[in-house]
């Protein structure tokens, strides 16, 4: 157990400081358990800020799970409010995609981080919740396992003791690319769970092609894409030339995206993968699968003689030995070679989650 005194936390490196939260690395001198400690002010003046700082802290307070980032603690000090989590020593996949996999994660890799996914989405819609920002940035690794992460845009069907058959309301304007067009509807028919499958599937083409969906893209022609159904597609060899332009060039050609262009013209990804991202991505949610039943997909069968510490291994040259912190967002974005930090992996695996 961490305990709610500041004296009890050697704060070891700051990774990053904002008006609303700041990001810290820490040391537990309690129990010398390595930590991440999120710092937010009571001061800001943001009222819906808080709000969903509270919401997610009471929201995850409810949760056990090992692929769930736990709260370990959190306090009021002054002015501030400090949340502990357990540190996770590979960060964020959206740092990873741009520190390591700059063109994708392996498929094997991609397989072993959905299974943790799925199976954290399994126990958050079995208690009748909807985590509604699955995403790269959310999902951190450490040596073992994926969790996921940042809770602000859940939702409870339960209200005043009842359950609702559907939710209303929509994400963080930061989130759409990832939201479910049942989402962006925001129509009386709501939506349910199926919209965390949604989420699924625009990750798995995140993951794989290391391009951010709708990249670039006004909001008003996303939402028209996804009413449609125009959705993004895994890129291999197989779809590769949904990349060129109607005189079948590269646009914007130079040699980062001829390179770019060359890797995904000559890979190939499974079948099995392209009809799981098919599957998740349906417009019509009442046929997406469900968390339990995805699990249950061939996709899944490569995992079974793979580990993800495996496959971090095989990149670990490519890690960079000093800690990166993603200043763009809330989460924390940890590279640590297996070299330089084994010992603080060693740790996170052991920890209880």
């Amino acid at each position: 157990m961490c305990s709610n005194s500041l004296t009890d936390y050697e704060f070891t490196k700051a990774f990053k400081h904002g008006k609303f939260c700041s990001v810290y690395k820490a040391n537990c001198t309690v129990n010398n358990r390595v930590i991440v400690v999120k710092k937010y002010s009571l001061e800001v003046d943001d009222d819906a800020e808080l709000k969903r700082l509270f919401a997610e802290i009471q929201c995850c307070r409810q949760f056990n799970h090992p692929n769930i980032n736990k709260i370990l603690n959190s306090f009021i000090v002054d002015s501030d409010v400090y949340v502990l989590h357990p540190y996770m020593c590979f960060g964020t996949c959206e740092l990873l995609l741009k520190t390591t996999f700059c063109n994708g994660f392996p498929e094997t890799l991609i397989a072993l981080i959905f299974k943790d996914v799925l199976a954290a989405l399994l126990y958050i819609h079995s208690n009748d919740f909807v985590h509604g920002s699955v995403r790269a940035l959310h999902i951190l690794l450490d040596g073992n396992k994926a969790v996921l992460s940042n809770f602000h845009e859940s939702r409870s069907f339960i209200k005043h003791g009842k359950k609702k058959p559907v939710l209303h309301g929509i994400s963080h304007e930061k989130h759409l690319n990832w939201a479910a067009p049942e989402v962006l509807d925001q129509n009386i028919h709501g939506y349910t769970e199926k919209s965390d499958i949604y989420s699924v599937g625009i990750t798995a083409c995140e993951l794989a092609n290391g391009i951010q969906p709708y990249f670039e893209t006004q909001p008003t022609l996303m939402y028209t894409e996804k009413i449609r159904g125009n959705v993004p597609s895994l890129l291999d060899r197989s779809t590769y030339t949904m990349l060129l332009d109607d005189q079948g060039k590269i646009p914007f050609e130079n040699a980062t995206t001829r390179r770019t262009y060359d890797i995904y013209s000559q890979r190939v990804l499974s079948d099995d993968f392209h009809q799981f991202v098919e599957i998740c991505l349906n417009r019509n949610a009442e046929n997406r699968w469900s968390a339990k039943k995805l699990m249950t997909h061939a996709f899944f069968k490569q995992c079974r003689h793979a580990s993800i510490t495996d496959y971090i291994k095989k990149c670990r040259s490519e890690l960079d030995t000093n800690s990166i912190m993603d200043d763009n967002d809330d989460d924390v974005g940890i590279i640590a070679s297996l070299d330089g930090h084994a010992q603080e992996c060693r740790e996170d695996i052991e920890w209880s989650f």
